[in-house]
């Protein structure tokens, strides 16, 4: 069985990602890409350690790794320069598993997607990995059976103290340091759209008068959106960047038949109440769901990485469609963007584009 060379491109999240496939019989590591010296000869002691480094092409050239052999490109590189790097990853003949969000603009949107449409032979797939959690499929399966109803609310929250990694070790300022934290909502309103199997048609967005964050954010650090979705549902979103509190995730569904609710306490174990179970009354009760699957290799982000990876060299081998298409990817994407421009204009309703 041929197996599936990949290159890595942005070894801070890149490696833990070559890390998760390392597990998956069918694929292998083709190439690593990092600008930072000391990061690329890192995680070349790594692979080392590892016993996979023969054979592998080590570069600081972008370029050099698509002229490879590398069957598929991970580009896990700074969130605003993921769409064009994904589209030459495209035009040299490569599958791509592109870091979150997808694009950082509406033009970058149209061109992202035409290019998909001009590479057939070419597997797309966005990295959402929160969408591979063990719960959020349990969630998925609970509403497509009816446990909970027509869902008429959801919400979901990110919570992450990121001021470190604002700078790097030089004290220059990253990426992330002008970021607008609603443009990476993805992690959030991601998993809702997949599970629910809807999209939304029109935001709302806001954000604090002040930033908690002066002295390391250009961009805006907390920010909250309102959506309203195709099927009738609101989800609201917030997302954080200066927030004194552990990194969490917060999830809820409320349907007319039950609402789920993640444990702000347990991470990420269920309360759920159902009006199917009558002995329970209108009683929360707990499930005991976790990020990862019985019998899997926990892995990053307790094992929603390695399972996403393994759905990406999975529809490569079996010639299926990824799990997160760049529709998908799209309408997970572009809504973070419009939240953002509604904010600066006063949390105007602006209309969503289907994609």
């Amino acid at each position: 069985m041929k197996k599936i060379k990949v290159g890595f491109v942005g070894l801070r999240r890149g490696r833990s990602l070559a890390s998760d496939m390392l597990g998956l019989p069918n694929a292998e590591i083709g190439a690593i890409c990092e600008l930072d010296r000391v990061r690329l000869d890192e995680t070349v002691e790594w692979l080392k350690k590892e016993n996979r480094l023969d054979g592998v092409l080590v570069t600081e050239s972008f370029e050099e790794l698509l002229a490879s052999d590398v069957d598929a490109v991970v580009i896990a590189t700074a969130a605003t320069v993921h769409t064009p790097m994904a589209i030459q990853a495209l035009e040299a003949g490569k599958h791509v598993l592109s870091e979150i969000p997808a694009v950082n603009s509406i033009d970058e949107a149209y061109v992202l997607a035409d290019a998909v449409r001009k590479f057939p032979k070419q597997k797309y797939m966005m990295a959402e990995n929160c969408c591979f959690w063990a719960f959020i499929n349990t969630w998925k399966g609970l509403y497509e059976d009816g446990a909970i109803g027509r869902v008429w609310y959801a919400e979901a929250e990110y919570l992450h103290n990121v001021s470190d990694l604002m700078v790097d070790r030089d004290g220059r300022p990253t990426w992330r340091a002008s970021y607008d934290a609603i443009k990476y909502l993805t992690h959030d309103l991601g998993p809702l759209l997949y599970l629910l199997n809807d999209r939304v048609t029109e935001v709302s967005g806001f954000a604090p008068s002040f930033n908690s964050l002066p002295d390391l954010s250009t961009g805006t650090p907390n920010e909250v959106a309102i959506f309203r979705t195709e099927k009738g549902a609101l989800i609201k979103i917030l997302v954080c960047f200066g927030v004194i509190r552990p990194c969490i995730h917060n999830y809820c569904l409320y349907g007319d038949r039950g609402t789920l609710e993640t444990d702000r306490m347990d991470a990420y174990a269920t309360n759920a109440c159902l009006s199917s179970i009558k002995s329970m009354g209108e009683k929360m009760f707990r499930l005991p769901t976790e990020t990862g699957y019985p019998g899997y290799a926990a892995g990053g982000h307790g094992g929603a990485d390695a399972k996403m990876m393994e759905a990406f060299i999975d529809c490569i081998v079996n010639d299926t469609k990824p799990p997160i298409d760049v529709e998908l990817g799209l309408n997970m994407s572009i809504p973070g963007i419009l939240a953002h421009e509604s904010m600066k204009q006063g949390g105007r309703v602006i209309p969503i584009p289907r994609f």
